[in-house]
């Protein structure tokens, strides 16, 4: 079996961290013992330097576990007007070392992480349609399952989140149905979802995954979305399959499994959903 281990987690928001919280996320990483920890995004409150700081401090005790991060809205500047013009990625430049989008290639798996953020925007998200054209211009079809990251969700569970998707999301959808993406994830919401693409984009003739991961370490959470993060697990064997798990934390500052999500993919290259668990407490 030829199965790989993501830990998506989004949203941290350094500098709005409650005491114990960033120690219960550690040790169920350490726990559950990642190959690769996915961030999408919001990694600060204010892009500030000492909450990029306080978020290399995080990141550098999380193990083994290689890190990759997309930025978020407010990993931008908003009152530093300067920066944010001319330098709006530079916080997140220092801590990372990586391009704002790459192709990530882990064994059978293909990341391909996005930047679904502007200098020019404070909130929402957008793609130019030939940015995602050149994104996807290399082949990366010898991967047995290609997932996309980026912050913006492109689905929610409550209709007040609707205009916090991302402005392009039919075109994007689209793309992503032509090159065959297996997945897709996002943040910014704080309210974690899950849900197959035919529920919102029925056009689309091949079901997608559309994850939503909550807030990882903010104290800034949903009514009834504690903090949480979704672990993903992927088989690359003949028939690929999904197994996607939802950790809350509960009072104590433990992360629990609160639900978890079977996919598999049929000869057409769609994903059905073969079961859904909601854990008790």
């Amino acid at each position: 079996m030829s199965l790989l281990r993501v830990a998506h987690l989004s949203d941290p928001h350094f500098g709005t961290i409650r005491m114990g919280v960033g120690e219960g996320l550690l040790n169920i990483l350490r726990e559950v013992q990642p190959a690769l920890i996915l961030l999408t995004g919001d990694i600060t409150q204010r892009a500030r330097v000492d909450q990029f700081k306080a978020a290399k401090y995080f990141i550098d005790q999380i193990g083994s576990a290689a890190v990759i991060a997309v930025p978020g809205n407010h990993d931008i500047s908003l009152g530093n007007i300067y920066e944010r013009i001319f330098h709006p990625y530079k916080g997140y430049e220092n801590i990372f070392k990586q391009k704002l989008d790459q192709n990530i290639v882990l064994k059978d798996l293909c990341i391909t992480c996005l930047n679904s953020t502007s200098r020019w925007r404070h909130i929402q998200g957008d793609f130019q349609h030939s940015y995602l054209e050149k994104q996807f211009q290399e082949n990366y079809s010898h991967c047995k399952v290609r997932i996309v990251a980026f912050h913006h969700p492109m689905d929610c569970a409550k209709h007040i989140d609707d205009k916090n998707l991302l402005k392009g999301r039919n075109d994007a959808i689209a793309l992503f149905d032509r090159h065959n993406v297996d997945m897709v994830v996002g943040g910014h919401i704080h309210d974690p979802y899950v849900n197959l693409s035919s529920a919102r984009y029925p056009h689309i003739q091949r079901k997608i995954i559309l994850s939503v991961a909550g807030t990882c370490l903010s104290s800034r959470t949903r009514s009834g979305a504690p903090n949480s993060f979704n672990l993903i697990d992927i088989n690359t064997d003949l028939v690929p399959k999904i197994t996607l798990t939802r950790f809350d934390m509960d009072s104590t500052f433990h992360f629990m499994q609160k639900e978890i999500y079977n996919f598999s993919r049929d000869s057409t290259l769609s994903w059905n959903c073969d079961s859904s668990l909601i854990v008790p407490d």
